[in-house]
């Protein structure tokens, strides 16, 4: 009897390469309606679990936090010309100064009001002013400010001030 050859219209896949399937998260925990969702699996990971994009399981939802901030972090930290670029942890970073890397959900009131007061000072600034915005937040019940800025002008800023050292 003569085998016969798989179509190739039709390739024959092993179920750990499978491209779309239900989400192998945990199941109990996911925050999603349809669970388990139905799409293009992802790889896996290192306990064999495949996921589908936009799976609310907490590990995958930590995974992908962490990866977005890591993300930011790495931009940042290219911006402002730091060392440690094989850690994650911004305390190793070296430099002039600390740095705390903040993205994410956490940070929309931040973004807000600091866009907010930008439109105002654009909305007041003269013609041919081009220097560089920076908000100053007052907390009540200290007397100390936080500052706020563009990481590209602060970028620059920090740039000018290590070119005068050297």
């Amino acid at each position: 009897m003569q085998q016969s050859r798989p179509s190739k219209h039709a390739p024959t896949v092993s179920p750990e390469r499978e491209r779309k399937g239900y989400c192998q998260g945990n199941i109990d925990k996911c925050t999603n309606e349809p669970c388990p969702m139905f799409g293009t699996l992802g790889r896996a990971d290192r306990r064999g679990v495949r996921r589908v994009r936009g799976c609310a399981d907490p590990a995958a939802r930590g995974r992908r936090n962490r990866t977005k901030g890591d993300s930011k972090a790495r931009r940042a930290r290219k911006k402002l010309g730091l060392g440690g670029h094989l850690t994650r942890h911004e305390e190793n970073w070296g430099g002039a100064f600390r740095t705390e890397i903040k993205a994410g959900a956490q940070v929309g009131p931040i973004a807000t009001r600091f866009q907010a007061a930008k439109a105002q000072s654009d909305a007041a600034k003269a013609l041919g002013d081009i220097r560089p915005f920076v908000m100053v937040a007052m907390p009540d019940g200290t007397s100390k400010g936080i500052v706020l800025m563009d990481l590209d002008d602060f970028s620059e800023i920090v740039s000018l001030l290590t070119a005068d050292k050297e």
